[in-house]
């Protein structure tokens, strides 16, 4: 009995520091079964032809909104790739994801701030929501993975019908650490994806 016990134990430590690793930072990405998604900085408008691949092009100084979808019958595919004239697009399959993201490249003083959005439905009509941001860098050294998680699983409270006589709410919903593409009222999912100076930024999406 005592050491199925002691082995119970070791298993639910190792597993914890194995979670652990998985959602921490490093120089390597995970590895495992997953879906690459290269955004490649451009200094000047490109005409990229076709959506295909795994690359799609952004601004290498200013701000690009890069839209994305989850369709139920889609697949990973980038639905706009020349993000050079301000805008980009990209579809996730199906699926919850853990996304870990690094900046490649020359390293350099310059970086990425990532800013996630989302228009929601509500008694208004709809609202726009900052759901999360995460910055990355090319430093000396070893890229650094990041994970980016809370871009993706976000915190949101909204009010669906609202007393303005009484000024109250008479129905609210909250999500905690929701996948995005799960809430019921999301209208848009957007990134502004803003950029200084960093060449390559590798996005992988791996499925839980």
């Amino acid at each position: 009995m005592r050491t199925s016990i002691v082995a119970a134990i070791l298993v639910a430590v190792m597993s914890t520091a194995l979670g652990v690793a998985f959602a921490g930072v490093g120089n390597e990405m995970p590895s495992g079964q997953h879906y690459t998604l290269n955004i490649l900085a451009s200094k000047t408008e490109k005409d990229v032809g076709p959506s295909m691949g795994h690359s799609m092009f952004v601004k290498f100084d200013g701000k690009t909104k890069i839209y994305m979808t989850q369709a139920d019958d889609g697949q990973f595919v980038i639905t706009d790739r020349n993000g050079t004239d301000g805008e980009a697009s990209f579809n996730i399959a199906p699926g919850h994801y853990d996304v870990f993201a690094r900046a490649l490249g020359k390293p350099g003083p310059g970086g990425v701030t990532i800013t996630s959005w989302g228009e929601f439905e509500d008694y208004t009509g709809s609202k726009y929501l900052e759901l999360g941001q995460v910055e990355l860098t090319r430093d000396k050294g070893k890229p650094q993975t990041v994970n980016i998680n809370r871009l993706f699983y976000v915190d949101v409270t909204l009010c669906l019908d609202y007393d303005e006589v009484n000024d109250v709410c008479l129905d609210e919903v909250t999500y905690h650490n929701e996948w995005v593409f799960d809430i019921e009222e999301l209208l848009q999912y957007y990134w502004d994806y803003d950029n200084v100076d960093v060449k390559l930024v590798q996005v992988r999406f791996y499925p839980r």
